[in-house]
């Protein structure tokens, strides 16, 4: 039987700080007969969509360290930036999933300003505060450092994320799709690293969450539709629409719905892909079958 595919509303987001942002806006020009700032003339080259490049455990690029007591993890980070033009010498960074910072152009960098700035995580549903973010540019390649304390419920911790690394993006890519095209396996699961582990909870009648963790497997096969637009064909029958900038796929439209031929549904809510056309970095949240909320991060596949 087919299955329909239909997007509906946004309603929630479940990532751990990929710290990635999402439109462009084009600076205001300068009022008549006033030079632009030095620091405004600096900010151009910060100015539009950075996607970060794949993260590679071997080097610690885009790996960032969560410093859990007991349980300290390695995250990769995936998704966007986009940097647009504040006014005063001063950018808008907002991320993928929605979080908004602002910094100011210092002589060689972006600075975070001012130094502590506090974000909720709708994909993970935690808080956290960057207390420094520092970004340089070369060319169409960016770099970044990045500290942060994240909130958990059973308390702070540490974030660090060294050797950030990200690639200029355009918006309109057809030949990005070329990386996610085929049929791509998960890697097996490890329960050590969490790679692979769909972390699942239900919630139970008297209020308490029951929490389930199965290893995700299988395949995922992606097809193009045009340009960069692709569909991602999972197992259980469903198809789901993304667009390809760069280096990174993510759900097009953001939220979307699955009617299995049981009539029971699977909403993913955030889907974001990074490959390097041999291997993909995956962050996946929804809500399945059964009514429960899971997350699949880090997720990782291998082309077929």
């Amino acid at each position: 039987m087919h299955q329909k595919t239909t997007p509906v509303r946004w309603t929630r987001r479940l990532a751990l700080l990929p710290l990635a942002l999402a439109s462009l806006l084009i600076p205001a020009a300068a009022v008549a007969g006033s030079p632009p700032s030095a620091a405004t003339q600096n900010a151009g080259v910060y100015l539009g969509k950075w996607n970060y490049d794949q993260p590679d455990r071997a080097t610690g690029t885009n790996i960032a360290v969560i410093d859990q007591p007991g349980d300290p993890r390695l995250v990769p980070q995936i998704g966007d930036v986009v940097f647009t033009l504040a006014g005063g010498g001063r950018v808008t960074g907002r991320t993928d999933i929605g979080c908004t910072w602002t910094f100011r152009v210092a002589a060689r960098s972006l600075e975070l300003d001012p130094a502590a700035q506090l974000c909720h995580n709708p994909v993970l549903h935690i808080s956290y505060t960057i207390t420094r973010w520092t970004v340089t540019v070369a060319g169409a390649h960016e770099q970044e450092f990045i500290t942060a304390i994240a909130h958990f419920p059973q308390g702070d911790s540490g974030f660090m994320l060294a050797k950030g690394a990200r690639t200029r993006a355009l918006e309109y890519d057809p030949p990005a799709a070329a990386r996610f095209t085929g049929t791509w396996a998960y890697d097996p699961a490890d329960p050590a690293t969490r790679v692979n582990i769909r972390i699942t909870q239900y919630p139970q009648p008297d209020g308490t969450t029951h929490v389930v963790t199965t290893p995700e497997q299988g395949n995922v096969t992606i097809t193009l539709d045009f340009d960069n637009r692709i569909t991602a064909h999972t197992g259980d029958g469903c198809t789901w629409s993304m667009l390809a900038r760069g280096n990174t796929a993510a759900l097009d439209p953001p939220v979307q719905t699955c009617t299995l031929p049981s009539s029971a549904a699977i909403t993913i809510r955030y889907w974001t892909i990074a490959s390097d056309r041999q291997r993909q970095s995956t962050l996946i949240t929804g809500t399945d079958e059964r009514g429960g909320d899971f997350v699949v991060n880090p997720g990782s596949l291998t082309r077929h």
